[in-house]
């Protein structure tokens, strides 16, 4: 025990030292300004899509940004994120800044910004910066430009330190390009981004209320329950039905936690069966995205969970005091009380982040006095499509509408 506690201390001491002789946390490293686009190309863009949109108000000049920012025990990182600043002789007022939080990535050398530039149009673009609020979107540690050495995927603190630190990066760009911002901050995320935006509250309100204003958030469809979601759908099969993707974000969140924590397993055999055990740790992240991995037979399918996981790791998991199961429990996000309007949005019929999430949350806070809004997608989506759709297609869109306006209100 003495061994493992000076470990810790040393780690934690070598943590110290780095950050004393690092850029500031939310420095800008590097800027690369990738394209501007015009208000009259964006609206063309959109073709139907503009009655449900709105019509485009703003200009928008798309950035990558490079940032410092720190890993998992507080040591100097850095990572990079998707910056969209509105402009235009139509949109020159102030403008408010909206963190968002992108679902889940398993290709580590992607950028958001890299996929608005091959795409030409993003929700972000058109939903937000278009209409005059300015976007920061961080790729997170170890993904995109990040020089960290993996992605802890599901961990909180780090989750909402990328966030924060992006923040702080925009505001910079902002300045240096002559965008005025307004001061008043946004979170908002969907999936992972769902359970970082709400992360990312938690941590401004506890730590950095004096530094920003933050005028509300809208996590969407995330695992703020995150032990309760595992349990639920432990066998791949939830309360809304068969998760085909539960064996790749089963094995995601069990490598991740292995190297946050170092307490999950000894070696990936003790969790994962051959041939999978000697693989799953560089698909997580890798070159790969979540449905090449399943459609490549990488992984098997969310239907075979037993293919993939060991019986011993799979009866463990019955004892609350496993340590996998007490990684989940410390990254819940239950245990506050937020300060900031919260609207919360999903779908019942969601079978990846079982919809219980955000009905629990609300429950929670409202109990505590917060002020929390609740939307279910479900009656807007067509009955016949299957709960893993539910949550990578249908929803995601409805919930950017559904929560947009209301953003937008508080924004100004």
């Amino acid at each position: 025990m003495s061994a493992v506690c000076a470990a810790g201390a040393g780690t934690a001491a070598e943590a110290v030292r780095q950050a004393a002789v690092a850029p500031a946390r939310g420095s800008v490293l590097e800027v690369a300004t990738l394209a501007t686009y015009r208000r009259d190309a964006i609206e063309a863009g959109l073709g139907e899509r503009a009655g449900y949109i709105g019509r485009p108000r703003c200009d928008v000049t798309l950035s990558q940004v490079s940032y410092a920012t720190i890993g998992v025990r507080g040591e100097p990182a850095t990572a990079s994120a998707m910056l969209l600043l509105p402009g235009g002789p139509d949109c020159s007022e102030s403008h408010g800044l909206l963190g968002w939080a992108q679902g889940t990535r398993m290709q580590r050398d992607v950028t958001q910004a890299g996929d608005l530039l091959a795409a030409g149009d993003s929700p972000l673009m058109t939903f937000y910066a278009a209409q005059g609020v300015a976007v920061v979107a961080t790729d997170y540690l170890g993904l995109g430009r990040s020089d960290y050495p993996f992605h802890p995927y599901l961990h909180a603190e780090s989750e909402a330190s990328a966030i924060v630190d992006a923040l702080r990066a925009a505001r910079s760009v902002a300045a240096e390009a002559g965008t005025a911002l307004s001061g008043k901050v946004l979170l908002a995320g969907y999936s992972q981004g769902g359970h970082a935006a709400m992360a990312a509250q938690r941590t401004i309100e506890r730590d950095h209320a004096a530094e920003f204003t933050l005028a509300g958030t809208a996590p969407m469809s995330g695992p703020y329950a995150l032990e309760r979601t595992f349990v639920d759908g432990w066998s791949g099969t939830g309360p809304a039905g068969p998760n085909s993707l539960a064996t790749a974000l089963f094995a995601y969140t069990v490598v991740a936690m292995q190297r946050v924590y170092g307490n999950i397993y000894a070696s990936p055999a003790a969790v994962f069966r051959p041939p999978f055990d000697a693989t799953v740790e560089g698909l997580m992240p890798g070159s790969r995205d979540i449905f090449d991995l399943l459609r490549q037979g990488a992984l098997p399918p969310g239907a075979e969970m037993a293919r993939l996981r060991q019986d011993g790791f799979t009866r463990a998991f019955d004892d609350p005091q496993f340590p996998f199961r007490q990684a989940l429990a410390r990254n819940d996000l239950l245990d506050w009380t937020p300060r900031a309007p919260m609207v919360l949005c999903g779908a019942g019929r969601d079978a990846v982040v079982p919809f219980a999430n955000a009905v629990t949350a609300r429950r929670i806070f409202t109990a505590r006095g917060a002020a929390v809004e609740l939307l279910d997608m479900d009656g807007r989506i067509p009955p016949d499509l299957d709960g893993v759709s539910v949550h990578t297609s249908a929803a995601v869109y409805l919930c950017f509408g559904a929560t947009r306006d209301r953003l937008l209100a508080l924004a100004r």
